[in-house]
């Protein structure tokens, strides 16, 4: 058989062609199979990466709540919530008459939300306890600066460039008695709560918002085994049952466990997990 001469225009052979079209196959599987892994593998960091993001944001939420909880702050304690009062705002008694009680109040450039006020507490010079009373702002609120602000000054306060800060509140409760150098604090009831997410039905959130009111899903992805303990005075472990009402003022510290889940992207592997503990030891409870 004669080779074929240079320019002939038989072109490729059968076989050729054949092999040609299975190097070429080849070659598309094996780019379509690196591409498939790093496709997976990319999703898997992604998937991975917020999961982190969901426990660290829940974590860091619940730290910085819990981190200035006072004494009988914990209103109550449950494997999968805590309720508890936030500080608004702390000042100090300068004066009271009556039933005025005149207080410096340095809000600063924040403005408080008379709806944000579920009530104040009392904590006594001479025993250092505090004693939290319900009530709205616009029942207790009367004036600020002006007035308020003379009879503090009058009373010793120095008053210069803060006269704005100074209140007058009317109405307080009798029990225990206030006197000049207590403190008065502000606070807003909250909620933490873990319960089944309202955007992944297969996981579990992490709730917050005014306690008994309507409260709004923060971090989303976290798994069903993510739960609040306490650790209550005199103890070494922290427990994850529910805290008696004549335990919750013995809380010491609170400790979450975020488990955050989700299913992973290749085949015949285990769901992507990512576990992260926070412990937030109430520093002002004593």
């Amino acid at each position: 058989m004669v080779a074929p001469l240079p320019g002939d225009p038989r072109g490729f052979t059968l076989v050729e062609a054949m092999v040609a079209m299975l190097l070429s196959t080849l070659i598309v599987i094996l780019v379509t199979s690196t591409f498939l892994a790093q496709n997976s593998f990319y999703s898997d960091v992604v998937q991975r990466t917020s999961l982190q993001e969901s426990a660290r944001g829940a974590t860091s939420l619940i730290t910085s709540e819990l981190r200035g909880v006072g004494a009988g702050g914990i209103i109550s304690a449950l494997p999968d919530s805590v309720v508890y009062r936030v500080p608004l705002a702390v000042g100090g008694v300068c004066a009271v008459s009556g039933s005025e009680t005149y207080v410096l109040l340095p809000l600063g450039e924040e403005v408080v939300e008379a709806s944000e006020v579920d009530g104040y507490a009392v904590r006594a010079a001479a025993d250092g306890r505090w004693t939290y009373t319900p009530a709205a702002w616009g029942s207790i609120y009367h004036s600020s600066g002006g007035a308020a602000a003379q009879t503090c000054a009058l009373a010793g306060a120095d008053t210069t460039g803060a006269a704005a800060d100074f209140y007058r509140l009317d109405g307080l409760s009798a029990s225990p008695a206030i006197e000049p150098g207590d403190l008065i604090m502000l606070f807003r009831e909250t909620e933490l709560k873990l319960g089944l997410s309202t955007l992944d039905s297969l996981s579990t959130a992490l709730f917050w918002g005014p306690a008994g009111g309507t409260i709004t899903e923060f971090a989303t992805g976290l798994s069903a085994s993510s739960a609040f303990s306490y650790r209550r005075a005199g103890q070494t472990t922290f427990q994850d049952q529910v805290v008696g009402a004549a335990d919750l003022a013995n809380i010491e510290a609170i400790r979450v466990f975020a488990a955050g889940v989700a299913p992973s992207n290749r085949p015949g592997r285990d769901s992507l997990t990512f576990d992260l503990t926070a412990t937030v030891s109430l520093r002002n409870v004593h």
